[in-house]
């Protein structure tokens, strides 16, 4: 029950995150330099929420941080829903949300750590973001055809938030991670042991050294923790840079409703298309060829026309965007045995902050045309640092 409570409310949050902002850009109609500084303004505030809070949420105190995460949603749904002054909605965003989505994330990924086993991790990481997409997609549809109210989004943010809060279990002891973290330090030892039985070979039968590390040296080197954090700060700073334009650009061909479509409809297929990569392939590999392919897809920004357009260049970036996000978070949880999940957030927070400033600045005084470009490099140099071993 609190696996799918936990679910549902990340994928609430999610969604409030993208509407919200969407709130700034097409109906406040706030400048690119604003929407900069809202959007890394909430990454520096979920930043030091995180470094202030974190360490303490993995310690046990999930049961607070999650009831806290409640309440400012909840504030954060009703300032934003109610008012049409932009500071105050940007505070609303900024900083409530900001904070709120911090707590829950950290709340929600460390149970989630605890309660189940290691080797399910993956599966369950794969299955939040799946129910993230569906939810997201789903409530931005029902907010094209009108059926989204101020009033019926406070009472879904109430009826998330308590489900959440009372069903998420307490962490006393941190046991699977601590077991996950000796079962690696035992998989070092047994690869030392395999490496040591190949000297007499080197002796006796004169090998080479690379000729008998073929032969009894088969464990895969682990990939250091700081490489998925690189890949993950560069491919957001690099995306962020352009995110924070796209609907606006969107909006001007299709209208502030055509939007909200075409990121509905593409965040719920873009689930679908998550599900069945997932059963292909994870890890290194299916994150470098997801960036690189990304990368090649973020120009065409520059030629969306239609609907039908706008729908195909946000559903393949989301999905791509997801798929490297996904993969690259499982290879850092293994690489660190699940021990400073939230130090992950704090990363991909800090290359949203920093992405977004830069979208901001360039776009307003060079122009979109030197956003895609940096955006481009950008996702390239991503997936080489994500998927790279030292």
């Amino acid at each position: 029950m609190w696996l799918v409570a936990s679910a549902a409310y990340l994928a609430f949050l999610s969604f409030t995150d993208l509407w919200f902002f969407l709130r700034l850009a097409l109906v406040l109609r706030v400048d690119p330099l604003t929407l900069g500084i809202a959007n890394s303004g909430w990454s520096f505030l979920f930043i030091l929420s995180n470094l202030v809070l974190g360490r303490l949420v993995e310690e046990g105190r999930n049961k607070s941080a999650a009831l806290t995460s409640s309440i400012l949603l909840c504030l954060s749904t009703y300032i934003t829903m109610s008012s049409e002054n932009v500071a105050a909605v940007v505070f609303a965003y900024s900083v409530l949300h900001a904070v709120s989505t911090s707590l829950g994330r950290a709340a929600a990924s460390v149970t989630l750590l605890e309660y189940v086993e290691f080797e399910s991790w993956s599966r369950y990481n794969y299955f939040t973001s799946y129910v993230t997409l569906v939810v997201r997609g789903f409530l931005l549809v029902a907010g094209y055809f009108n059926y989204l109210s101020a009033a019926l989004l406070l009472a879904l943010a109430l009826a998330v938030s308590v489900a959440f809060s009372a069903t998420l279990p307490p962490v006393l002891v941190p046991l699977e991670r601590t077991l996950f973290k000796l079962s690696k330090r035992l998989d070092r030892v047994y690869s030392y042991v395999r490496f040591t039985s190949i000297l007499p070979e080197l002796v006796e039968d004169r090998l080479s050294a690379s000729r008998a590390l073929e032969l009894r040296w088969i464990t895969e080197k682990d990939v250091p923790s700081y490489r998925p954090l690189l890949g993950a700060f560069a491919m957001v700073t690099s995306s962020d840079a352009l995110f924070i334009l796209v609907p606006t650009v969107i909006s001007s061909y299709v209208g502030s409703g055509g939007t909200l479509l075409v990121y509905g409809l593409s965040s719920a297929t873009s689930a679908i298309a998550l599900v069945a990569i997932s059963k292909i392939s994870r890890g290194l590999r299916i994150a470098l060829v997801s960036g690189i392919v990304r990368a090649l897809v973020v120009p065409s920004i520059l030629r969306v026309s239609s609907v039908e357009h706008a729908t195909a260049y946000i559903l393949s970036t989301a999905v791509l965007f997801n798929v490297f996000n996904t993969s690259n978070y499982d290879t850092y949880i293994n690489s660190t045995a699940g021990q400073g999940a939230f130090l992950y957030g704090v990363v991909v927070e800090l290359g949203s902050a920093v992405g977004s400033l830069v979208g901001g600045l360039v776009a307003s005084y060079l122009g979109i045309e030197y956003v895609v470009v940096f955006s481009t490099v950008g996702h390239v140099i991503a997936s080489i640092l994500a998927s790279y071993r030292s």
